[in-house]
């Protein structure tokens, strides 16, 4: 997979405020959101709220209250569209699955995006609907999407509010088990959504989204990788900057017990060393907004003075458009098949690192390009795989690059495959009774083919399209032995047709 950027989870925590408090602190609501993620591996779930006696943030987008609200926030690891359910229930046996008698609990959402970072300003978030377009938002332009299912999906709200509901939808034959839809219909790579979820009825449970679509045709998927303290994985970028990374260090419950980091202090190295100096000063918003490549490590600190060290994380980041590829190729011979395997073998260097992929940056692809006669077209697309099977005589060329990175791209030298038998048997059974090249086609480049004998003594002058050697010299059955052949031939693809050489021995078995 290629590298994403890391970003952070909070630890959630909530505040309730009436209706005219909103505006003045939605923001710090907001900033307390909780990592969630889906895929086919987990399906988590998180205790909802409760207690709250007023009526949370009042009139929100579509929702007429917002009692007892839970905060997250999802980032989106592969792109595409995304569906989820959301449900609630009083979990009673703990086991963070809706089990037969498990009491379902109505719940009802809004959500935001798409944000470039976890940490965003929420006091931009959209808290109503603007349906003539003229900025003027008012939570009573909303619509609830179990009534209109295509006004968030065509924005029609003109807002940063991605999808909004109130109603629930019963399972057949369960009329009390309630489902929200929370869709988005093209969330890509490295995007984060908040989403705010109530619970109207006061009840002791828990909150899970499940995507539905990860099984369809062009779905995406949430990053897990938000679920995990520290900084996250590497980021390879092809010469976008700056990039946002982010980290947490939330509380470890002990023994021992940890407390949780609430100031930070970003640090700097080289890629390949650990000299690391810090950037700038200590600070309460672990986020740091990158312009070049390097080593990016976190630390943590649980009090104000930034003295009580609770974690430290680092992660990479490289420029992968400005990556040094050398591309070379390995063609694998097969006898009488009339195909070959090749593998590009690459190197990649940046700065002072001689190898890249020692580091971890190993998402490559390959693509195999041909000479029909008219210059080169590519004859097998990108793929991860640096392995080409089945491929036939001809001329080649490999081009390597980083993974979605065309600035990284870098071509082998132009190679041959000269298809010839590795042995012939010349026992007049009519299999295998002559030996020749494969490439008939390159007769007009390939005037003569010339077969010596281990000593060198030539033996016969052969033409690509003619009948072949049958392993006899003067007449004479040659004995079972290694022999060897050279082609000599103008390179067509070089403008000085310089002359071109190409030795290979076989085996005469009787």
């Amino acid at each position: 997979m290629a590298k994403v950027i890391p970003q952070i989870s909070l630890f959630l925590f909530i505040t309730f405020l009436s209706n005219s408090a909103m505006y003045g602190q939605i923001d710090q609501l907001c900033r307390t959101a909780n990592p969630f993620c889906s895929d086919a591996a987990q399906e988590l779930t998180f205790p909802n709220t409760t207690g709250d006696d007023f009526l949370g943030l009042g009139q929100i987008g579509c929702l007429n209250t917002s009692q007892n609200a839970s905060w997250y926030f999802i980032r989106i690891e592969e792109s595409g569209r995304l569906e989820f359910d959301i449900q609630q229930w009083m979990d009673i046996d703990g086991d963070s699955r809706l089990d037969r008698g498990e009491q379902q609990l109505d719940v009802d959402f809004i959500a935001w995006g798409p944000f470039t970072t976890s940490f965003i300003n929420c006091d931009d978030l959209a808290t109503g609907c603007d349906l003539n377009g003229d900025t003027d938002t008012r939570p009573e332009e909303c619509v609830n999407n179990a009534d209109d299912p295509d006004f968030y999906i065509q924005d029609r709200d003109n807002t940063n509010i991605v999808d909004c509901s109130y109603a629930f939808t019963p399972v057949e034959g369960e009329e009390t088990r309630f489902i929200e839809t929370l869709t988005i219909t093209d969330g890509q790579s490295g995007e984060y959504y908040i989403i705010l979820v109530t619970n109207d009825s006061d009840e002791s449970g828990v909150i899970q989204l499940q995507q539905t679509n990860l099984d369809e045709e062009n779905a995406g998927t949430t990053d897990c990788s938000v679920l995990e303290p520290g900084v996250g994985p590497d980021i390879a970028t092809c010469g976008e900057f700056p990039v946002t990374i982010e980290g947490r260090f939330p509380r470890v419950v002990g023994p021992p017990e940890i407390p949780a980091a609430i100031r930070f202090q970003w640090e700097r190295a080289e890629l390949g060393t650990t000299n690391f100096s810090p950037l700038g000063a200590v600070t309460d918003t672990p986020v740091l907004e990158v312009f070049s490549s390097g080593v990016y490590q976190l630390i943590g600190y649980s009090d104000t003075m930034a003295t009580i060290e609770v974690g430290r994380d680092d992660l990479q980041v490289l420029d992968v458009s400005a990556i040094e590829i050398t591309v070379d190729s390995n063609v694998a011979e097969e006898s009488f098949a009339g195909s070959y395997t090749v593998t590009a073998q690459i190197s990649a260097s940046f700065n002072n690192v001689p190898d890249v992929q020692v580091l971890g940056f190993n998402d490559f692809e390959y693509r195999l390009d041909r000479d029909l006669g008219n210059g080169f077209i590519e004859y097998r697309a990108f793929q991860s795989s640096p392995v080409f099977s089945d491929v036939h005589p001809g001329d080649y060329r490999i081009t390597a690059r980083y993974r979605d990175c065309p600035a990284s791209e870098r071509e082998s030298s132009i190679f041959m495959i000269l298809g010839y038998p590795k042995y012939f048997t010349p026992n007049g059974d009519s299999f295998h009774d002559t030996w020749n090249i494969i490439n008939p086609e390159l007769s007009s480049q390939i005037p003569l083919i010339y077969i010596f004998d281990r000593y060198g003594k030539l033996l016969k002058q052969l033409r690509p399209d003619g009948a072949g050697w049958d392993g006899t010299y003067n007449g004479k059955n040659m004995p079972s032995s290694e022999y060897w052949f050279r082609v000599e031939f103008n390179e067509p693809t070089d403008p000085n047709m310089r002359r071109r050489v190409f030795a290979g021995s076989f085996s005469l078995i009787r």
